[in-house]
């Protein structure tokens, strides 16, 4: 039967059906579709390199398992392991096409509670899977590099502290009063009750976001991020901020433009300014985005960023063949009781 006579068919008998078991059967074939759709996007498996556990290279052939993998055994540690024993799906007991439907979602950038009742699971399983998919793909995402001879410009956004979250069955102590979604810091201007979040944007059209403590961007705090990232000879644009004058001279860089953003006659740094534009938008959606995982939603936002807007075939396909191949170490204990960061700034009396 080819492709034609299988949908043929198919429409002919759900012509038959009434509406709850013709629901009942969009929903079964929906989930088929997915794991057909998984197959064909991740491609083959690829063999072992070394010992998850301890990474030794000495690994040998032991076996099977139940569904037909390979499994393989370090000599060094005395452990086996299979081929998935690092990958998402390989330590995980929800079945691939949740997987996939929850790809859908991810691409669709979807709130976490409509992303539990597309996908069937819990709100704490949405949870744990948005972060481990996080962790995977975001691996996949080009290092941001500025080589002699090219460009960039470098700009800073800045995100109300956030404590969002549910800490009934935590021992973390809010420092301060909770505040109202969508209200703004209790401090005018731009205070040490805001993240500073800085950001670049290379001649490639690569780009970097780095969480960097509190207030205000400092010399020391730029230097930390930009070295490695912005090499000798490069040109580099920024705004008028006084952070970046000392940091790009001990750097070396060709030149570095310095302009006005009151004065737009001689010159912009619209790339990096349509690209917090952006990522405005993409954090509007959720309402609030706690401090401790700001770097994990500012790592997907620049995945979406990077895959789905250079790529013409659908994002869920480019998911499924990353899920598939990536690589995820991370355990799903620690995702939960995650300490916020910069918490030295209230101290035991407060601010």
């Amino acid at each position: 039967m080819n492709a034609e006579d299988l949908v043929t068919t198919f429409k002919r008998n759900m012509a038959k059906l009434n509406k709850t078991e013709r629901r009942r059967a969009i929903e079964s074939v929906r989930d088929v579709i997915r794991a057909a759709m998984f197959e064909d996007s991740s491609g083959s498996d690829h063999g072992v390199q070394c010992c998850p556990r301890c990474g030794s290279v000495a690994i040998v052939k032991k076996g099977k398992s139940r569904n037909g993998g390979q499994r393989y055994l370090c000599r060094d540690c005395g452990r086996t392991f299979g081929m998935g024993s690092e990958r998402i799906l390989g330590t995980s007991k929800l079945p691939k096409e949740t997987w996939m439907a929850y790809a859908e979602c991810f691409v669709l950038m979807l709130p976490l509670r409509e992303c539990a009742e597309r996908c069937h699971v819990c709100l704490k399983t949405a949870y744990t899977m948005r972060h481990r998919l996080i962790v995977c793909l975001s691996a996949y995402s080009p290092a941001f590099t500025v080589e002699r001879g090219c460009g960039c410009e470098l700009d800073e956004t800045y995100f109300p502290e956030s404590f969002k979250g549910n800490h009934t069955k935590s021992s973390f102590v809010m420092p301060r009063p909770s505040r109202h979604r969508g209200k703004q810091v209790r401090k005018r201007g731009l205070s040490r009750e805001q993240i500073c979040v800085m950001t670049g944007v290379n001649d490639s059209n690569e780009t970097f976001f780095e969480v960097s403590g509190r207030g205000a961007l400092s010399s020391r705090r730029a230097m930390d991020v930009l070295r490695g990232r912005v090499e000798a000879g490069s040109v580099v644009a920024t705004d008028k901020a006084t952070a970046y004058v000392d940091v790009l001279a001990e750097l070396d860089v060709a030149a570095h433009l310095a302009y006005d953003s009151r004065d737009r006659s001689k010159g912009t740094i619209n790339r990096v300014n349509a690209v917090h534009s952006m990522l405005a938008s993409f954090m509007g959606r959720f309402r609030g985005v706690s401090t401790k995982h700001l770097a994990a939603y500012l790592e997907w936002f620049r995945w979406c960023r990077t895959f789905l807007t250079a790529s013409a075939r659908g994002g869920d396909e480019i998911v499924a063949r990353q899920l598939a191949n990536g690589i995820c170490r991370i355990r799903t204990r620690e995702l939960f009781n995650v300490a916020p960061p910069y918490m030295d700034y209230w101290g035991p009396a407060g601010p």
